[in-house]
């Protein structure tokens, strides 16, 4: 178990801790799934648990969504990797 965790944390260039939070957002993944293929009703601390998912995986992924002033929006746009974005804003101010 601990080569596959290993392997894993080369290919995809993860921290330890990285990694361990990945699992647990995919536990909890696992969880809501299986409440809602049962037609079991979500619990609160579910909903939080995937609120939280998604900002440690744009962490981790360094991906950000942004509205067209340059702050965080849940309602428009979709999420693009900071590297991209940050290209985009130099071409446009002729870096």
């Amino acid at each position: 178990m601990t080569k596959k965790i290993k392997e894993i944390n080369k290919i995809l260039n993860l921290t330890q801790q990285e990694s361990k939070q990945i699992l647990q957002m995919l536990e909890d993944l696992r969880s809501i799934n299986a409440n809602t293929d049962e037609k079991c009703p979500l619990d609160y601390e579910q909903i939080c648990k995937l609120d939280g998912m998604e900002f440690q995986l744009a962490n981790i992924v360094g991906a950000k969504v942004e509205c067209e002033h340059g702050h965080y929006t849940r309602w428009s746009g979709s999420y693009e990797y900071k590297a991209w974005l940050l290209s985009q804003y130099l071409i446009q101010h002729n870096y």
